[in-house]
């Protein structure tokens, strides 16, 4: 049954390639679960709004948007019902203000592994540390979390940052956790 193979994705963050996970998931799953283990390997809130693509994003089909519940018209459609086959991507959008997108490219489909949970993360890029700039400035080496978007749009670069100084220096602005 095409039900009991394991779907095995590539998920990478369209602008940061760099950025990826190993997903796998079964055939009889849903996009909502996959839309579920994609939040959790992207470290994305449970907030917003995201949506699978059966091309390119924003010039292809959507298969339905996928509340922060779980819910919404996509959220039900089955992995095998994309008739996906290996080598094909799709895209993924979470939350339409910020429009952070990603590229699903299917690897392969194999068995499941006895006793495996689905869906799951199996592996992930290596992390390359980048540090906090105002940590930088008094010669303290400390990796930087987070990104405060007001300070990088205002500087045309990215204003990278630790937790203590986001939470000292930047409380008031609008930043985002790094996927890391």
């Amino acid at each position: 049954m095409a039900n009991n193979k394991v779907y095995v994705f590539n998920a990478a963050l369209k602008h940061r390639k760099g950025v990826w996970r190993r997903i796998e998931i079964k055939g009889d799953q849903t996009l909502g679960d996959l839309d579920s283990i994609m939040r959790e390997a992207f470290n994305h809130d449970d907030y917003h709004l995201s949506e699978f693509f059966s091309g390119r994003v924003w010039r292809s089909e959507g298969f339905g948007e996928i509340e922060p519940d779980g819910s919404g018209a996509g959220a039900n459609k089955e992995i095998d019902e994309l008739e996906l086959v290996e080598g094909t991507t799709i895209e993924y959008v979470y939350d339409f203000g910020d429009d952070i997108q990603h590229v699903i490219k299917l690897e392969k489909i194999v068995e499941p592994v006895d006793g495996a949970k689905y869906p799951r993360i199996t592996s992930k890029n290596k992390t390359r540390n980048r540090y906090c700039v105002s940590c930088k400035k008094i010669k303290k080496k400390t990796i930087a979390t987070w990104i405060c978007i007001d300070c990088s749009e205002e500087e045309q670069k990215q204003v990278l940052l630790c937790e203590d100084c986001l939470e000292e220096e930047h409380e008031d602005h609008y930043a985002e956790e790094l996927a890391l």
